[in-house]
C-alpha cells in the first residue's frame, strides 16, 4: 500500500515537472516568434516600436544609447531615412528565466544602405536582445545590443 502512494506520488512530482518543461518550452517558442515577428516590421518605425517597453534601451553601432520611446523612435527614423535601408535578422538562439519573466534572443543581422557617394552597402554582424514580460503577460524588448562582423561591403 506505501508502495502505491509512493508511486503516485512520484507519478505527481514527474508529470508536474513535464508540465513546467513545457511551459518552458512553450515559451521559448513564443518568444523566438515574437523576435522574427518584430524582424518583419523594420520599415514602420511605430510598429517597430510597439515592441519595445517604454523603458527599454538600444545600442546602436556607431550612435549613442537610446533609452525610452522617445529617442529609440528617433534613432530608428534616422536610420530607416538612410537611402538603401534595409534591415533583416534572424534569431538563432533564445532562452527563458527560470522565473519565466526575463528572456534573451540572439542571432544574426543583415543592413544595407547607400553610402556617402550613393553606393550599396552591407553590413554583416550579431545581435542579442533582452526580452522582459509585461503587465498582461506581452514580451518586450528591455536590452537591443548589435554590432558588425567587420566593415560594410559594397
Amino acid at each position: 500500500m506505501r508502495a502505491t502512494y509512493w508511486l503516485i506520488g512520484l507519478a505527481g512530482l514527474v508529470a508536474a515537472g513535464c508540465n513546467a518543461v513545457n511551459r518552458g518550452e512553450q515559451e521559448r517558442i513564443a518568444l523566438l516568434d515574437r523576435d522574427r515577428a518584430w524582424s518583419q516590421t523594420t520599415n514602420n518605425v511605430d510598429q517597430w516600436l510597439t515592441y519595445f517597453a517604454p523603458v527599454g534601451t538600444l545600442y546602436p553601432q556607431g550612435q549613442p544609447i537610446a533609452t525610452g520611446s522617445g529617442a529609440i523612435r528617433e534613432t530608428m527614423a534616422r536610420m530607416v531615412s538612410v537611402p538603401g535601408f534595409m534591415l533583416r535578422w534572424s534569431p538563432d538562439k533564445v532562452d527563458i528565466s527560470s522565473s519565466g519573466d526575463l528572456g534573451y534572443t540572439s542571432g544574426s543581422y543583415e543592413m544595407s544602405l547607400n553610402d556617402a557617394a550613393g553606393n550599396p552597402t552591407t553590413q554583416r554582424g550579431k545581435y542579442v536582445t533582452v526580452w522582459k514580460k509585461q503587465k498582461g503577460g506581452q514580451w518586450r524588448v528591455v536590452q537591443d545590443i548589435f554590432n558588425a562582423d567587420g566593415p560594410s561591403s559594397s
